[in-house]
């Protein structure tokens, strides 16, 4: 039977190296350590780790520590989820600008949606032209 390959969110287990993702405590990106300890429920998993220099440092998140054979992939991962936020960043500031610039509204005006605008023109003008 072959043997399975953990996923990058599937929970370290004792005695399992690991790499940093992260600057933790001090230790640079690419530190490898040993899991000692797990803490934690659920999404919020810590561990303590062995360093290569000895030390021992506690409740480290599983988000910055990765597998040394899945470092590659959690790369990947890492650089899809920036490009795709700054994607959603891009797009988010155009909406923004957009509203004010078609309609040539600013500050709280540029908010409401142009259909909303027009109703409340169209009611004023029944309203004083009756």
């Amino acid at each position: 039977m072959a043997k399975k390959t953990p996923e990058l969110d599937t929970p370290f287990r004792r005695g399992e190296k690991v790499v940093t993702t992260e600057i933790v405590s001090g230790y640079p990106e690419g530190t490898n350590g040993k899991v000692k300890l797990i803490n934690g429920v659920g999404p919020w998993m810590r561990y303590w780790v062995r360093f290569e220099d000895g030390a021992l440092l506690g409740h480290v998140d599983h988000n910055a520590l990765v597998r040394p054979a899945q470092l590659d992939q959690w790369t990947e991962r890492a650089t899809q989820q920036a490009l795709a936020a700054s994607k959603a960043a891009e797009v988010g500031a155009a909406a923004e600008a957009a509203p004010a610039v078609e309609s040539g509204l600013t500050g709280d005006a540029a908010l409401i949606p142009p259909l909303l605008l027009e109703r409340s023109r169209a009611a004023k003008a029944r309203l004083l032209g009756a």
